[in-house]
């Protein structure tokens, strides 16, 4: 709310510069990047759209507040880290989507909706910017009317689509709150044979993504897995391969006890071993 008002004295009134009318977003990018750079609570890909979006307002009050050319800062150059931080939002969307095809992330039916909607509103939003580098330009100009009428109209919709999706989240976790309360999920290991021996992996789990809440995750298995499809994910998404390895590969020589009263207490036989008579 107090970034609207800031913008809405920017441009009726005129008496402040954007530099002063960004101040909120200044601190809200200031606050995330210091987070992940810092406390590391957060992935590396988040920090860099951070860092993306304070580029592009730094550009932007150069632009506006300092009146640099276009030789030294033009629009292009404002409007390109926030295509950059779009595509990368595009990518991460299309990967959390591809992964549920595969089998990797187990989303419900409430996030992949959202996820195709969010899908859909970055590109509707690159397709925006991209459009907003060639009116802000002749903005005043005679043929700018029917691109300014054309920003005006996509802007709400992206933001419907936005809201859909994360109503359709925000729904699926507070059902999910309801049924099975606030407590931890408890997902339990598995055995698996190594050249070392037998050593206990994860193999499913929870993580938190933004926009998304809690999604159910599990390696993929090459045997489950096709050929063609294998090759292509495998390498962009965590896998288990579970079969074992050849009896003659493990060294079971190690965990054959040596002493006769490691052998009786794993056996239960006493009559063959028994017990030192008391002196």
């Amino acid at each position: 709310f107090l970034f609207e008002v800031l913008v809405y004295l920017r441009l009726v009134k005129g008496t402040m510069s954007l530099g002063a009318a960004l101040t909120p977003v200044w601190i809200i990018v200031i606050v995330g990047f210091l987070d992940g750079i810092i406390c590391k609570t957060q992935h590396f890909v988040r920090v860099v759209c951070w860092a993306l979006l304070f580029a592009s307002m730094v550009l932007a009050v150069l632009k506006v507040d300092h009146g640099f050319d276009d030789d030294v800062v033009s629009w292009r150059m404002v409007i390109s880290p926030i295509v950059a931080m779009l595509s990368i939002s595009s990518a991460t969307l299309i990967y959390i989507v591809y992964g549920h095809q595969v089998g990797y992330y187990r989303l419900s039916e409430a996030q992949l909706t959202a996820g195709i909607l969010y899908s859909m509103a970055t590109l509707i939003c690159i397709l925006l910017v991209a459009t907003m580098s060639e009116v802000i330009p002749s903005v005043y100009g005679e043929d700018a009317g029917d691109m300014r009428i054309f920003v005006v109209a996509l802007a709400p919709l992206i933001m419907v689509l936005v809201g859909m999706g994360a109503w359709a989240v925000s729904r699926d976790e507070f059902e999910r709150l309801l049924q099975f309360g606030g407590q931890a999920a408890i997902h339990p290991m598995r055995l698996r044979l190594e050249r070392l021996g037998w050593n206990a992996v994860e193999t499913k789990g929870v993580t938190t993504i933004p926009m998304f809440g809690e999604v159910r995750c599990a390696p993929l298995n090459k045997a489950k897995t096709g050929v063609a499809e294998s090759c292509a994910c495998c390498s962009c998404y965590p896998y288990e391969d579970e079969d074992e390895l050849p009896l003659h590969s493990v060294d079971h020589s190690r965990y054959i006890p040596s002493v006769p009263s490691q052998i009786s207490a794993r056996t239960g036989d006493t009559a063959a071993h028994p017990p030192h008579a008391m002196t």
